[in-house]
This record gives structure tokens, sequence and C-alpha cells, in this order.
């Protein structure tokens, strides 16, 4: 048996390349007693994190509102770390969002130290991320920069490069969301992924399929390449393939399977 040693992360009691294959419940309740309750319901399965997907939110993408509600989301988390995601609508974004408005909920998001992790998009391109990651890392909050292909796969040459351009702006965990059509894109996927971190991936990993192995990705995540998945709480899912987090956990225990990084 071996050990796979992966890249370490701590964001409260959640660590990221540990021993366990993270959960975190995406919340996309659009009002504050909504958001309340929905994640307060979520937090009795005991999930590993929360994520508030404000685009849904009423009122976004303006400021007032959007802190409101990210003050009641805290004040009922906890210590249950909250990634805050106001997603592009290109990339399954609820909503638009100007660059201006962008940079505006990131500046006040962040200045309120609420949210432990700010996940931003790619395609805002390297130099602007990389900017808003330095705002970020001088107010104590980790970023996620993500990128999403749900119309098609991607090549593993392309896939290599936009994990390099993530890693490149700093952050402190990259995800990647692409179509898988059939298991062998799958095992491409995660051959790619796999073959990243051997070689030049010093970040944490999340990593999704959209499609019909979208569920399989996710039940075997870790042992494909990633660090946390996204699963439901019986309330709105952010997507439909998510298992609810019991049946994941349910799952799991049929497959009797040692922690990812044993073999």
């Amino acid at each position: 048996m071996t050990t796979t040693t992966r890249p370490k992360l701590q964001v409260r009691g959640a660590v990221f390349g540990g021993h366990s294959y993270l959960l975190c419940v995406p919340l996309v309740s659009t009002t504050r007693e909504r958001l309340v309750a929905d994640a307060s319901h979520a937090l009795a399965y005991r999930p590993d994190l929360l994520e508030w997907r404000a685009d849904y939110y009423e009122g976004y993408p303006r400021i007032e509102p959007i802190l409101e509600g990210l003050a009641a989301l805290r004040e009922v988390a906890g210590d249950t770390p909250i990634i805050f995601t106001t997603r592009h609508a290109e990339e399954d974004g609820a909503r638009a969002i100007t660059v201006e408005e962008k940079s505006a909920l990131i500046d006040e998001a962040s200045r309120t130290g609420m949210a432990d992790l700010i996940d931003i998009e790619l395609q805002y391109g390297v130099a602007r991320v990389a900017a808003w990651r330095q705002l970020l890392h001088e107010r104590g909050a980790r970023v996620i920069v993500s990128a999403h292909s749900f119309r098609k796969s991607t090549k593993p040459e392309a896939l290599r490069e936009l994990l390099r351009s993530g890693q490149e702006t700093g952050a402190d965990i990259v995800k990647y969301v692409t179509r898988a059509r059939n298991i062998r894109e799958l095992a491409d996927l995660s051959d790619t992924i796999h073959e990243a971190r051997d070689t030049f991936v010093k970040v944490p990993l999340i990593v999704g399929a959209v499609g019909s192995v979208s569920p399989l990705m996710r039940l075997i995540g870790d042992y494909l390449g990633s660090d946390m998945t996204f699963v439901s709480a019986g309330t709105s899912k952010s997507h439909a393939s998510q298992l609810h987090i019991e049946e994941f956990r349910r799952l799991r225990d049929r497959l009797a399977a040692p922690p990812f990084g044993q073999r």
C-alpha cells in the first residue's frame, strides 16, 4: 500500500488534501429567511463546508442585501467554513454581473471577514484575478479560482493549461468542472488531473464533471483527483446531479472505500 501526498489547506476545521473527502452543501436561497432556514437544515447533516451562491439572492448584485445575507449566514453557520460565490452568467450563474459590480462585491464582502473562501472565475483574466487574490489575502480570506466547461469536454492539454493559469493567480484552491459524456472521458479527466498533481500542481483541487457520469464523479471524486464535492441537503440544488448528503454517505459506506491517500 502506498500513500499519495496532496497539498493541504486548512480552513477552520476543514482540511483540503487531508484524509477526508470534503462535502460542501451549496445554498441557492433567494431570501434572508430562506437562507437561514436552508443553512440550519443543511448543518444538521454536518457538512464540511457551506457555499452561498449569492447570485440567486434577491437584490443581487446590490451590495447592501448581499452583506445582510452574509451576516445572517455567518451567524447560523458558526464555525463551518463559508464559500462565497457570485457565479458569472456564462458559467451557470443565476444572474448577470458586470466587472465593476463583481469588484465591489468582492471588496465589500471581504471587508466583513465573514466569508472564509471566495470563488472567482478565471475568465476574468490572470492579472485581474491575481489582484483580487492579493486584496483577499490581505483581509484573511482564501481564494478559489474556478473555470467551467458545461457544454463540451476539455482536452488534456487545455485542462493542464487552465490548471496552470489558475495556480499562477496565486489561488489557494483551483476548481475545474467540465463535461464528461462517458466513462472513458471521465477516466481521461482523472488521468490528466493525477498527472498534473504529480508534475506541477501545488494547491488543492476541486474537480467536477457534468453529464451522465456526474453522480459517479461526485461519489468517488477523491480517487479521481478531487479534494471536495458538492452535495445537497434536500433543499434546492445548484446542480441537478448533486447527491443528497445522506445518500452519498450511505453509498460510500457500502463501498467501504479507504481514504483516498491509501491504495
